[in-house]
C-alpha cells in the first residue's frame, strides 16, 4: 500500500526499478515505517523497485532515500561478487579464447560475461531525477554529521553501523527502536539493545514491542 507521493516515472523507465534498472515488480514506501519519517532528511516518499532491490537490505532507518540506495548498491555487490569477479579475472575475448573444455565449462564461457555485465549495469544504474508534483525533490548529503561519543561521523547511517559492530548489536532490531525513540537518544538505544544481539525474526517483533511497552510509547 503506497503510504506516501509516488514520484514521476519517465515514459521511457515506467517499468524499471529505480535501484537498478531491471524490471519493477512493486513500489516501495521510503521510509519503511511511519515512524521513521524523523529520521530523514527529505519528504517521504514512493518509488519502483524490483523484488531483489526491495528485500536485499534488512535494516531500516536510513537518514536519506540516497543513504539507502547506496546500502542496496553494497548488498548487491556482496551477494553478487563471484559474478562480478568474472570481470576481474578475464577480458571478454580471453573469456571466449579460453581453452575450457566440458559441458559446464561450455555453458560458463556462453554467460559468464553477459551476466558480469549484467549485474555491473545494475550495480552502476542511477536512477532517473526525483520529481513529485512536478518539483525536484532536493535530497542534501551535505551537512549530515553525527556526533555521538565524542566522536563525529559522516552522518547517521555510519554511526548505526559502527554502533552494530562495536555493539553487536541485532542491525533491524536497533534501527526500529532508534526510529521510535529518536536519534537523540542514540546511547539509550544502544543499552536497550545489548541484551538482544541475534534474534529470529518472530522473537525480533516480540522484543521490540516489548521495549517499546516498556518506555511507554
Amino acid at each position: 500500500m503506497n503510504r506516501y507521493p509516488l514520484i514521476e516515472i519517465p515514459f521511457n523507465n515506467r517499468h524499471q526499478c529505480w535501484f537498478c534498472g531491471e524490471p519493477k515488480d512493486k513500489e516501495i514506501n521510503f521510509p519503511r515505517y511511519a515512524s521513521e519519517e524523523s529520521l530523514i532528511s527529505h519528504p517521504p516518499l514512493c518509488l519502483s523497485s524490483c523484488n531483489e532491490c526491495a528485500t536485499i537490505v534488512q535494516r531500516s532507518a536510513f537518514s536519506s532515500l540516497f543513504a539507502y540506495r547506496d546500502a542496496v548498491k553494497q548488498a548487491l555487490t556482496v551477494k553478487h561478487q563471484k559474478t562480478l569477479s568474472i570481470g576481474l579475472n578475464w577480458t571478454r575475448q580471453e573469456l571466449a579464447d579460453s581453452e575450457l573444455e566440458g559441458s559446464a565449462f561450455e555453458g560458463f564461457k556462453r554467460s559468464a560475461w553477459f551476466m558480469f555485465e549484467l549485474i555491473q549495469a545494475r550495480i552502476n544504474y542511477q536512477g532517473w531525477e526525483l520529481r513529485i508534483n512536478n518539483e525536484k525533490l532536493i535530497i542534501d548529503t551535505e551537512n549530515q554529521a553525527f556526533d555521538f561519543d565524542g566522536t563525529r561521523y559522516v552522518n547517521l547511517d555510519s554511526a548505526v553501523t559502527h554502533a552494530v559492530k562495536t555493539f553487536y548489536l541485532d542491525e533491524q532490531l536497533f534501527t526500529r527502536v532508534l526510529s521510535v525513540i529518536g536519534k537523540d537518544k542514540f546511547a539509550q538505544a544502544i543499552r536497550l539493545c545489548r541484551l538482544y544481539p541475534r534474534l529470529s525474526n518472530k522473537n525480533r517483533e516480540a522484543v521490540f514491542l516489548e521495549i517499546i511497552e516498556g518506555l511507554g510509547l
